[in-house]
């Protein structure tokens, strides 16, 4: 009977659809329906026009966008008639619309139903608790917040007032008061302030649009972010996390980009002052996809107050997702909240002293491994070091000197590396002093799915790698020419490739890198197959011209004709 309710809503939505121009038009009259079936089931029985258009009315809705119609309502009593509009249906039809219905473009303004009940049920919402919104945007979280404790507080602000209106109208159906919510830019004027003091909520709940230009200049000297120094404005969701922090007083959940817990710019200041000050309680994270038409991978963080460990929970582990259509869903939710709530270490989860954490990478998939260590030893280990290539020309410092600005166009496909065709005549003679390339540096392609490696041999030219080339450099020859025979083989490109895909943001992740391992006999490797791989490359080679001579004959023009 639900399907079949829910069905005729989605049903009702396409309908609405093609009188209105704005989708957010179309759902705002979509929940004044909602909402008039629900108070008053003014579509059971046989509906007069004048009476659907009076109880609207009733309403007293600021701007009734139904009543703007050109169509008569009383058409829609096929799929309203009979009608239990109860706050599961709603927020099914919420998420097909939003989530699964791509073609409404409406997916940046939502999240997807399961994750909306992971973040509910991670705050353990209690009677009377005062709960706090800074980005609310479309209000879906509220249909699974009611369904767990009705007897709360909202607030929240939201920039976009069009979100707004969609938001109110859930929270009247759900018969939850308003007056705590406001249209508002919280960056520039926060409504929860008075002078330096902010108010307290109890429990924060944040799922930040990714894609605001936020402009945050003026933040510098704003006491919510002086501590933190610069920020990084494509990363919203540390804007709103640390917006946040004034006003927690118990718990709070925020979804991040997992490139946040990673990366080593103002993204580390943050994660440093979060670890240092004992707020961060948890870091779950999410499976691959779950977010439609997104290419990021998302985790979420927990803050809590005085929280001397940090669990986390690998839920990107397939027991914790199945495929639904072109993007995957989150299941064993349950589980989740299990091993949250009892803190509980096991294969998906690993407890971790704060005080232990190092400011580098806090993703849960680099604390949880989810195969056995690979058994060998780490590059970093036996004294490999990694450094990423730099830009050393087109500054103030520029003078006359030449060298090669080597990219991945420059990669041997096999053997050593020793023809590069980027001359450059004018740099910094610091800059490429410093970063110039040696002998048997491995080279390795910075971002892509398939990882692109090469070795240089005897260099006798000036070269330094490019800002898309990755360099592993040993002082031992013998050892560099293992490693480079060692992922030659199908084996070691795979391990390589793994820790590619891992990597957040399509970039190789350098501390993955250096803890490769390698198996203790890899050395072996190379005394067999070095000979026969650079023997593989003369003929390569040869072949490869003898294709480019044939490629170049001409024909003349009296032959062709």
């Amino acid at each position: 009977m639900q399907e079949q309710g829910l069905k005729k809503l989605v049903d009702c939505f396409g309908y609405l659809k093609r009188y209105y121009t704005d989708i957010f038009d179309a759902l705002h009259a979509m929940l004044e329906l909602l909402l008039l079936q629900k108070k008053y089931q003014i579509f059971d029985g046989v509906p007069k026009e004048s009476l659907i258009r009076q109880k609207i009315k009733d309403l007293a809705l600021q701007d009734s966008l139904i009543l703007q119609a050109n169509f008569k309502l009383c058409r829609l009593e096929k799929y309203f008639a009979d009608m239990v509009v109860d706050l599961e249906i709603v927020e099914e039809f919420f998420f097909i619309i939003t989530q699964q219905k791509t073609s409404n473009k409406l997916y940046y303004y939502s999240t997807p139903l399961q994750v909306n009940r992971l973040l509910i049920g991670l705050l353990q919402i209690e009677e009377d608790d005062k709960i706090y919104n800074p980005c609310y945007g479309m209000g879906s979280i509220f249909l699974s917040l009611v369904q767990m404790q009705k007897n709360i507080e909202l607030y929240g602000e939201e920039l976009d007032p069009r979100l707004s209106q969609i938001a109110f109208l859930i929270l009247q159906i759900c018969e939850i008061p308003t007056h705590g919510l406001y249209v508002n830019d919280l960056l520039k004027s926060p409504r929860f302030v008075d002078g330096d003091q902010f108010q307290i909520f109890d429990k924060v709940l944040c799922n930040p649009p990714l894609y605001a230009h936020l402009g945050i200049d003026f933040l510098k000297k704003d006491q919510r972010f002086h501590p933190i120094g610069a920020i990084a404005k494509h990363y919203p969701e540390l804007i709103f996390l640390i917006h946040s922090l004034s006003h927690l007083k118990k718990c709070g959940v925020f979804i991040v980009r997992n490139q946040v817990l990673q990366k080593n710019a103002s993204e580390a200041k943050v994660r440093s002052r979060l670890c240092k000050q004992r707020m961060i309680r948890s870091i779950i994270e999410l499976p691959k996809n779950i977010f439609p038409h997104q290419n990021n991978d998302f985790s979420i963080v927990v803050i809590m107050p005085n929280s001397e460990e940090i669990l986390h929970i690998n839920a990107s582990d397939e027991f914790f997702y199945e495929r639904e259509g072109k993007y995957n869903r989150l299941k064993n939710i349950e589980v989740i909240l299990e091993i949250f709530f009892q803190q509980k270490e096991g294969k998906y989860s690993k407890i971790t002293k704060t005080a232990m954490i190092e400011n580098g990478d806090l993703r849960a998939s680099h604390f949880i491994s989810k195969k056995e260590p690979h058994q060998g030893n780490r590059l970093r280990d036996i004294g490999f070091e990694v450094m990423r290539g730099q830009r050393v020309y087109g500054g103030k410092s520029d003078e006359e000197i030449c060298f090669f600005d080597v990219g991945i166009a420059d990669f041997a496909p096999l053997g050593f590396c020793s023809v590069f065709e980027n001359k450059k005549y004018r740099g910094d003679p610091k800059k490429i002093k410093k970063y110039q390339l040696k002998p048997y540096d491995i080279l390795l392609s910075l971002r892509g799915a398939t990882p692109k490696v090469t070795i240089l041999g005897e260099i006798y030219q000036i070269c330094v790698a490019n800002v898309g080339v990755v360099i592993l450099r040993h002082k031992n020859k013998q050892r560099a020419l293992a490693l480079y025979c060692y992922l030659f083989l199908f084996e070691g490109a795979q391990r390589l490739r793994e820790i590619y895909e891992k990597s957040s943001d399509g970039v190789l992740d350098l501390q993955s890198l250096l803890d490769f391992t390698l198996p203790k006999d890899y050395e072996s490797i190379a005394e067999k197959n070095l000979p026969k791989i650079l023997d593989f490359a003369e003929q390569f080679q040869d072949l490869e011209q003898r294709i480019h001579a044939l490629r170049q004959q001409k024909i003349s023009t009296q032959e062709a004709e």
